[in-house]
């Protein structure tokens, strides 16, 4: 690429005033080992003081068009804008694993360059400033006052352990003999519970005396659609524990966007009762960044965890924790030079790795903010409903829609699938359905029709997942509609 050979990566210059003051003062080493760099205290003070830094020379600007999108027909020019292959396949998946933008992976690759072209000037002086400028313009767009309380990750799943291995570790090394007790939603991601799972076998093997109490409060699908249904059988879960155990909750952990049922949950209700009962909150935001605004400051919770490679659509490995308030210092699962010297400075450096996923993160928002947050947000939601509705009507199953009216509008939604004999598998009868015939049919679709969307057993009953982005539209649905009315 011509345009990387001749440039150099000027540091952002706020933030090189920072570490050029710093290096005049003859100090020595100020932080994260034998880095030539300031604190990172000192990096958000130098960039604080001035106005943003422009964007780096090097990377490539954001592209001009604007997509199309019909709210009328639900047609889209998006499709181009995407790596993921929409030409072979019909991709109604996006919550699985998102799919970057091609713009994303373009300014990924130029700062890979970059790096690449003098490594030891890049991460020994360059690489910190850079971070601090992701994190100052990331906390901007989820509402985030404080960009110190802010910090990176490659995924979402590492900031849920970051945080439920320090709080419950932390518990448990109080005096007293009363079990920790954290409190889960039965909707909870799955790495939640292997997460738990190992606390309370390490907590059964310690010397300490006191062990793990995971409480979970069964939701059904029906209760999740209901606010006060989930805020009433929160609340009696906390009384449980407080009853069974003598005890107050030390944690609950919520989604947001509930992974296998796509449903969206009044985080904002159930931050205040838990806060109501002095309780702490972690929010798994795996499903929200871009699908739903997000003002963090206001939602209050004590943690927030989210990705940025699902619905944001940034190249993967870039994800964020959000801590309002921590009773115990959170600990990244990696030790490294920043260890001890506080939150991001354990969090900022986890090693050499390809970090051009966070690096990425400044360019990918002036992206969307080109393209329009409100406007492509606003297209994801309706579409998702209106896909059901096609769903629905193409399968003669009306009523349905009737008792789904309560399932609140964002860019995933659960469908039943219709009551019949479908790629060899009788489909929601009274018998009832596993995950393995839910596996099949989502095989079959896959295969043989060459259709990406997530099947899932729910209560004995199959649904299928829709995920609705902007390269989406209505013709995808129909696809499927027909696929298995034709099944």
């Amino acid at each position: 690429m011509p345009l990387l050979r001749h440039r150099r990566a000027p540091p952002p210059s706020s933030l090189w005033r920072a570490m050029s003051s710093a290096a005049s003062g003859r100090r020595g080493y100020e932080a994260f080992g034998s880095f030539h760099t300031p604190s990172a205290a000192e990096l958000f003070a130098g960039a604080a003081a001035s106005a943003a830094p422009s964007p780096a020379s090097f990377l490539p600007p954001v592209p001009r068009e604007r997509c199309h999108l019909d709210l009328s027909t639900f047609s889209t020019d998006a499709k181009q804008l995407f790596t993921v292959d929409l030409q072979r396949w019909t991709y109604l998946n996006h919550g699985a694993f998102g799919g970057p933008t091609r713009y994303a992976t373009q300014v990924a690759s130029a700062w890979r360059a970059v790096a690449d072209r003098q490594p030891l000037q890049f991460h020994d002086r360059q690489f910190f400033p850079y971070v601090v400028q992701s994190i100052q313009a990331l906390a901007r767009f989820v509402g985030v006052s404080q960009p110190q309380e802010l910090v990176l990750l490659p995924n979402a799943t590492a900031g849920l352990h970051a945080v439920l291995d320090s709080v419950v570790r932390a518990e448990l090394r109080r005096p007293g003999t009363a079990p920790v007790a954290v409190c889960c939603l039965s909707t909870r991601y799955g790495a939640v519970n292997k997460m738990l799972q190992q606390l309370a076998a390490e907590a059964r093997s310690a010397a300490h005396g006191r062990s793990l109490e995971v409480h979970e409060v069964p939701l059904s699908l029906a209760d999740s659609l209901d606010a006060a249904a989930v805020t009433a059988q929160l609340a009696a879960g906390l009384d449980a524990i407080r009853r069974e155990h003598a005890t107050d909750c030390s944690l609950v952990v919520v989604d947001h966007v509930t992974s296998n049922t796509g449903v969206l949950l009044p985080v904002e209700q159930i931050v205040r009762a838990c806060h109501a009962r002095g309780v702490p909150v972690l929010v798994d935001g795996a499903h929200a960044l871009l699908n739903l605004p997000l003002a963090l400051d206001e939602l209050r919770a004590d943690y927030y965890v989210g990705n940025c490679h699902k619905w944001f659509a940034s190249p993967r490995g870039a994800a964020f924790l959000h801590v309002r308030r921590a009773e115990v210092p959170l600990e990244p699962r990696v030790v490294s030079h920043g260890f001890f010297d506080g939150l991001q400075s354990a969090f900022m450096w986890q090693g050499l790795q390809d970090y051009s996923a966070w690096l990425a993160l400044p360019q990918c928002i002036a992206f969307w903010e080109h393209q329009g947050v409100e406007r492509c947000r606003s297209y994801m939601h309706a579409l998702a409903q209106r896909a059901a509705e096609h769903l629905y009507a193409a399968w003669d199953m009306p009523e349905q829609l009737a008792r789904d009216a309560s399932h609140a509008r964002h860019a995933m939604r659960l469908v039943l699938l219709p009551s019949r004999r479908l790629f060899g598998v009788d489909v929601n009868q009274p018998a009832g359905n596993s995950s393995a015939d839910a596996k099949h049919i989502q095989d079959t679709l896959h295969h043989a029709h060459q259709i990406e969307v997530p099947v899932k057993c729910v209560e004995g009953r199959l649904y299928v997942r829709l995920s609705a982005h902007i390269y989406n539209e209505l013709e995808d649905y129909d696809r499927l509609a027909r696929a298995i009315a034709g099944g």
